[in-house]
């Protein structure tokens, strides 16, 4: 079993007034796998911190990262619930993404999306975003 799959202390289900998750797993990918959606290909990056299995995928054709709550326009995901860890968060970012084509487009799990070169400074050079 997938560590905290089922275990309400970190899916925080409770907390969130939601029913318990009742899923098992029957799959796993792990950091460089490729999956393949139609004729598209993400190569998986797996990017801890803000959940301890955090991935993101890649699709190199496209220029396109699907980030999760990994990265955010202007920021990271949130290193204060269970299994996260703020030092891993900023590696995956830092040494995992930041590494990507700067013209790759950023589409967050939620809010606006962003290229990596426009959240290099950020990381590399500890300067804020300019907007």
């Amino acid at each position: 079993m997938l560590h905290g799959l089922n275990d309400n202390s970190i899916s925080l289900t409770q907390y969130m007034g939601i029913k318990p998750i009742e899923i098992e797993d029957n799959a796993r990918v792990d950091d460089r796998d490729v999956l393949h959606i139609g004729s598209l290909q993400f190569k998986v990056i797996h990017t801890p911190g803000h959940t301890i299995g955090g991935t993101c995928l890649y699709c190199e054709t496209e220029n396109m990262l699907f980030s999760g709550d990994t990265l955010f326009r202007g920021t990271w995901g949130r290193t204060d619930l269970p299994t996260s860890n703020f030092e891993e968060i900023i590696n995956s970012i830092t040494d995992k993404l930041m590494i990507l084509p700067d013209d790759t487009i950023v589409y967050p799990g939620h809010g606006k999306s962003t290229m990596i070169e426009l959240e290099k400074p950020i990381y590399l050079e500890l300067k804020p975003r300019k907007i």
